[in-house]
């Protein structure tokens, strides 16, 4: 397996509420971001903290790609799964919700997400962490 291509300095998401622990988790893992979300949402405020390495267009087979869907909320934007397509087709890994988080009833966008991973060649190795079948 390739070492993953992690960036020399860290991002801090900025505090948008209760599961920000966990997302800062994630983000401590990944050398790439993609999400979208409403000017409200925590992935939209992510999105922003990652600045250029977001939704980047680019990636590669040692890039581990921490993947922020919106939940079930007014406005919300599904997952750019065009974006994730791109990561995918390069051999890129991702980091996801865990199943715990995902089954959250809010949390429609993670499910689909995990849904278009399973369809496309991914398997979930560990809990939250894909890698092609």
């Amino acid at each position: 397996m390739k070492e993953p291509n992690l960036s020399s300095s860290k991002v801090t998401l900025p505090v948008t509420g209760p599961y920000t622990a966990k997302d800062q988790v994630k983000s401590d893992k990944a050398s790439k971001f993609i999400g979208r979300g409403s000017n409200r949402s925590s992935t939209e405020q992510y999105r922003l903290a990652w600045g250029d390495q977001a939704n980047s267009g680019t990636y590669a087979s040692n890039d581990i790609v921490f993947i922020s869907a919106e939940g079930n909320r007014a406005g919300s934007l599904k997952p750019d799964f065009r974006e994730i397509k791109k990561a995918m087709d390069a051999g890129a890994r991702f980091i996801t919700d865990n199943q715990a988080n995902r089954k959250r009833p809010y949390n429609s966008g993670e499910r689909q997400v995990a849904d278009f991973l399973s369809q496309n060649g991914y398997r979930e190795e560990s809990d939250g962490f894909w890698t092609r079948r």
